[in-house]
């Protein structure tokens, strides 16, 4: 069967709300997915003048990576449609794909027919406030909430993502370039809220408790990074406590953080998340093999 694979027009909106998704909502992506993924454009697939399938198509022009969100609509038509935008995504200059569905699913499948494969994942984890309290913080470390200085907080961010996110930081063209980039992020007049960790005065460790509702009652958070010498010691469990205790005492009932994985296995950050929480599925992220 043939489709019409377009970019959507005002025009489709009742089509668009028939499969169940709004066009301009932001059903799909969370408050950080805004912020990384500023390009939107909503695609449809059309066969007999009928809008039979729909994606929105995110682009993040900083890192090379593209969300493929919203996914809604005949699943042959949905596969073509998430086939052609693949395509676009990398002539837009995408170099990986995260795909707004599970790793072992024939969306994956389609997009591996193209040379793709699963290089990470993004894990969904969810947690019912109020969590257990943080108890005594570890020996020798203090915790408080602090306004970020973009230059020492992307300091840490490199040395706390170096080795997850190595292909990130190859895109930027190394961790000189990585810093600029976390620091616009630091930057940013998002009212992102911080407790930091500190020994001695330095930062070791830090955890980000949300810059906002991304619907009535619930925050998404930033995540929970520490120094890799530091790690071990109880800090990032101390963190994610302070942190789940100060949205509890803002009246917040839940919480959500996506963050990503290896293709295979949960990494102690993930371990660390569900320990208090729950998941709620995992994304996949794609790559072609040459650019592995």
């Amino acid at each position: 069967m043939s489709y019409i694979l377009r970019s959507s027009t005002p025009a489709d909106a009742e089509a668009l709300a028939a499969l169940g998704f709004d066009p301009h909502g932001q059903r799909g992506l969370n408050e950080a997915d805004l912020f990384v993924y500023p390009s939107h454009e909503t695609w449809v697939a059309e066969h007999g003048n009928e809008v039979v399938a729909t994606a929105r198509l995110c682009i993040a022009p900083h890192s090379g990576l593209a969300l493929l969100t919203d996914l809604a609509g005949e699943s042959g038509a949905l596969l073509a449609l998430l086939d052609e935008l693949g395509q676009h995504a990398l002539g837009q200059g995408a170099e990986m794909i995260q795909v707004a569905a599970p790793t072992g699913s024939p969306i994956c499948a389609t997009l591996a027919g193209r040379g793709f494969t699963v290089q990470r994942r993004v894990v969904h984890i969810h947690w019912n406030l109020p969590a257990p309290p943080p108890g005594d913080p570890p020996s020798g470390v203090a915790f408080a909430e602090e306004i970020p200085d973009p230059e020492e907080y992307a300091r840490l961010a490199v040395a706390a993502y170096r080795g997850s996110w190595d292909w990130l930081f190859d895109h930027w063209g190394g961790d000189i370039a990585a810093r600029r980039n976390f620091a616009r992020l630091f930057e940013s007049p998002r009212d992102e809220r911080f407790i930091g960790a500190r020994h001695g005065g330095e930062l070791i460790g830090f955890v980000s408790t949300g810059s906002g509702e991304v619907v009535p009652g619930d925050f998404s958070t930033f995540g929970v990074l520490v120094r890799p010498a530091m790690r071990g010691q109880g800090i990032g469990n101390y963190l994610l406590l302070r942190a789940l205790q100060t949205l509890a005492k803002r009246g917040v009932k839940t919480a959500d953080m996506h963050t990503t994985a290896p293709a295979q296995g949960d990494p102690a950050a993930v371990r660390l998340y569900l320990r208090y929480g729950e998941r709620r599925g995992d994304m996949a992220i794609l790559r072609r093999p040459a650019q592995s």
